[in-house]
């Protein structure tokens, strides 16, 4: 019996009962839509993430100064720093030939008042949340500027401002362009019941997401040194954090090492995102398991319907090696026909968890818009290799579960098989 032939006898039988292949055939729908869809939904989250960590750059690498494990406070209800990020150590990264870039950083104290003075009206404001771009967050898209500029300038003396703040006031969106340049006050009141009032000038109006008011690193330092009452506050307690961005990864290790050895507290992006991918093998193996124990009942019921077969085909069986065809044709008769049915399934479930996944990435990214959570993305990603795998995986499952039938089929003695009624 020629391959064409068994293939054409194979589709043959399974097309004489379609409702029993087809009920058949659904088990391993389910399973292969299960595992496409779970594992696409890995393979999405892990480029979206991929993705924005490139966008900072996996040269990157963020030093954070080092504090006291325990019991170690300023007078301030701050954490004892005992190794400072100071200028000097700026300086001296910037002056490296594998470093592209040093950006420091400082933040303000948690509770700190303050308020925007605009047209003699005091309004509650908030700098405190709020990054500079040069130190982006992967996974935030950038806000939408919608007049002046996005960040303040880097010499100080401007600022930008959330638009829901110059709402407050009472100003609309089409009066926006109009303001930048107006001269405004940020005031600071202390617990010690003091205040002072920082003039600065509307430099943009941008939808700033964790605070309503940006400041340029100047600004943060004259706050902070009137804050703590202390002229020389850098020197005293240093940067909050220092991002600096190399020319390679190899360049990354090197600073990172330099840095480590003297004390501080070094994250890089690249050893981050390598500890996400373990966990995204993990949590893709986990998913997929869901869909394996779907083919797994699936491989039942192919079994099931391929011994019914040979109970149906017996005296078939019989004439077939009557006429000389060998044992080992009609067992790849009957593994034929299984495997047949799991690429059937595996197809039609690829399809579908496909088309799933298409539904799904149109339908998240609504549904996050509706509950006000900026997040853009492909969640769903059916790779090449996906396909083929889950196809691959498909046949094979009807394939093993067709093992035994066909074995059984194979064993019969021709006369027992004619006489069987």
């Amino acid at each position: 019996m020629r391959t064409r032939d068994m293939l054409r006898s194979a589709l043959g039988n399974l097309g004489r009962h379609k409702a029993r292949t087809a009920l058949t055939t659904v088990g391993v729908i389910v399973g292969i839509l299960t595992i496409v869809t779970m594992v696409s939904l890995g393979i999405g989250v892990q480029q979206e993430m991929l993705g924005a960590f490139d966008s900072v750059g996996l040269e990157t690498l963020r030093l954070y100064p080092e504090t006291e494990e325990m019991g170690g406070f300023d007078l301030f209800g701050q954490p004892q720093r005992t190794e400072l990020l100071t200028p000097e150590l700026v300086e001296e990264l910037q002056a490296r030939e594998d470093v592209l870039s040093v950006t420091p950083y400082l933040g303000l104290p948690r509770g700190v008042q303050m308020t925007l003075r605009m047209d003699g009206e005091e309004i509650r404001a908030d700098a405190s949340g709020q990054r500079p771009a040069s130190i982006p967050d992967p996974f935030e898209t950038p806000p939408e500027t919608l007049a002046g500029v996005a960040e303040p300038p880097q010499t100080g003396g401007g600022l930008v401002v959330g638009p829901d703040l110059l709402e407050q006031f009472g100003y609309q969106p089409e009066e926006f362009p109009g303001l930048i340049g107006q001269e405004v006050e940020i005031v600071v009141y202390a617990p010690r019941g003091e205040s002072q009032a920082f003039p600065l000038s509307i430099a943009g109006i941008s939808e700033l997401r964790w605070s309503n008011v940006s400041l340029a690193m100047p600004d943060r330092l004259a706050l902070l040194e009137w804050w703590y009452d202390d002229p020389e506050y850098l020197a005293h307690r240093g940067y909050d954090e220092v991002m600096v961005r190399t020319e390679s990864l190899n360049a990354s290790a090197q600073v990172a090492d330099w840095v480590s050895s003297r004390g501080f507290d070094v994250q890089s992006l690249k050893t981050i995102l390598d500890i996400a991918n373990r966990g995204m093998v993990i949590l893709q193996t986990m998913l997929g398991s869901v869909g394996g124990l779907a083919l797994l009942v699936a491989s039942i019921g192919i079994a099931n319907t391929m011994i019914m077969a040979v109970y149906e085909r017996t005296k078939e069986i019989g004439i077939l090696k009557a006429v000389g065809a060998a044992p080992g044709q009609i067992r790849a008769l009957f593994v034929v026909e299984a495997s047949l049915i799991g690429l059937l399934g595996g197809v039609t479930g690829t399809i579908l968890g496909w088309l799933l996944g298409k539904g799904l990435n149109w339908l998240i990214p609504k549904i996050l818009e509706w509950q006000d959570v900026p997040m853009q993305g492909t969640f769903f990603v059916v790779t090449w290799w996906l396909v083929l795998a889950a196809l691959a995986f498909a046949t094979l499952v009807g394939l093993l579960a067709g093992l035994y039938p066909a074995a059984r089929a194979a064993r019969l003695a021709p006369l027992d098989a004619l006489r069987y009624e």
